[in-house]
């Protein structure tokens, strides 16, 4: 081998050289874009999860506001009810009160074994003559002065 030879052969081993050091720097430089985009990816992407995820927060906060506010109007409802329902039973006694006061002062109503006040057929007293009133006897007679309906008139 001559010197000719060898210089080109020294020379052709640099150029290799060379490329392989070129085709590594560029292949190095290509992938650390390609690694640059990627993670711009998935920051973008973690950006719009961590965005859906406020969202998703709001969303359960108003839902839970929602809730909460039900509550309070169930529980406004419900004083409300017993308010109402305490006033109709105000009511229903004061009614009762004064039908009760009627029939005491009318001498025609037998209040006697009858239920709320209420004159009712199975509350009379068959031998009584509802024209008389009530009287009770402390001797234990019939309430009518000690006769009954058919002795009262013919003295029997």
């Amino acid at each position: 081998m001559d010197s000719g030879q060898l210089v080109w052969t020294i020379v052709i081993i640099v150029v290799v050289l060379v490329v392989i050091g070129l085709v590594l720097f560029f292949g190095q430089r290509r992938k650390k874009e390609k690694d640059h985009e990627r993670a711009e990816t998935l920051r973008q992407s973690a950006a719009d999860e961590q965005l859906n995820a406020r969202e998703s927060e709001a969303k359960s906060a108003r839902a839970a506001a929602d809730a909460k506010q039900a509550q309070v109007d169930a529980d406004r409802l419900q004083e409300e009810a017993r308010n109402q329902n305490a006033e109709a039973q105000s009511a229903r006694a004061s009614a009762q009160e004064q039908a009760n006061k009627a029939n005491a002062l009318d001498p025609n109503v037998e209040t006697r074994g009858t239920r709320d006040g209420d004159a009712s057929e199975a509350g009379r007293d068959p031998l009584r003559d509802p024209d008389q009133p009530t009287q009770s006897n402390p001797s234990g007679g019939t309430e009518n002065g000690g006769r009954h309906r058919d002795e009262g008139v013919t003295g029997h």
